[in-house]
């Protein structure tokens, strides 16, 4: 599975594709608005960071695991919406849950309320379901975070528990391919 391109997906309202180094700035700004970050660690993302993490670490989970992050953006304005996707992150939590593709999905703050998350969600599980030999996935969500905590249970996802990620707990979600 490894080495496939990134596929283009179209929406409605969205399209997905890979992420380039020119998006570098886009998500450089993105990455330190306070509501980006606000249920996802609190700390704006250093350059560094987002160039290892959001570039570089977007085309590597492609190369490596088949699967991995897109770029959102308006598909009548080419402007950003957000990132969503998929990865293997090896996160230091309490279980771990290495191994098992984790969805998260990052959508820009002026956008909120819109249904971009779930238009953008919901396309990335449709196309996760047919080309992805996995037979389940997961995601962590903020417990005050209840949008996302809605979102995810409209693609099918069931709270499994809690985890404990940078010393504090965080809920667990799992979600059977197909759902």
């Amino acid at each position: 599975m490894s080495g496939r391109p990134v596929p283009v997906i179209l929406t409605e309202r969205l399209r997905l594709r890979g992420v380039e180094a020119s998006d570098f700035e886009t998500l450089r700004a993105h990455w330190s608005h306070p509501d980006t970050i606000r249920f996802i660690g609190g700390l704006a993302r250093p350059p560094q960071l987002v160039w290892t993490r959001s570039i570089l670490g977007s085309r590597g989970l492609w190369a490596t695991l088949g699967y991995g992050y897109w770029f959102v953006e308006d598909r009548r304005t080419g402007d950003f919406v957000g990132e969503v996707g998929f990865a293997d992150f090896h996160r230091d939590s309490e279980p771990d849950f290495w191994g098992l593709p984790e969805c998260g999905w990052v959508i820009s703050p002026a956008l909120h309320g819109k249904g971009y998350a779930s238009e953008a969600v919901k396309a990335i599980h449709d196309w996760f379901d047919i080309e992805v030999d996995e037979p389940k996935s997961v995601c962590i969500i903020d417990e005050e975070n209840h949008a996302s905590r809605r979102i995810a249970a409209r693609i099918g996802y069931h709270q499994a528990g809690t985890v404990r990620l940078d010393g504090k707990d965080v809920l667990y979600f799992e979600r059977t391919r197909g759902s």
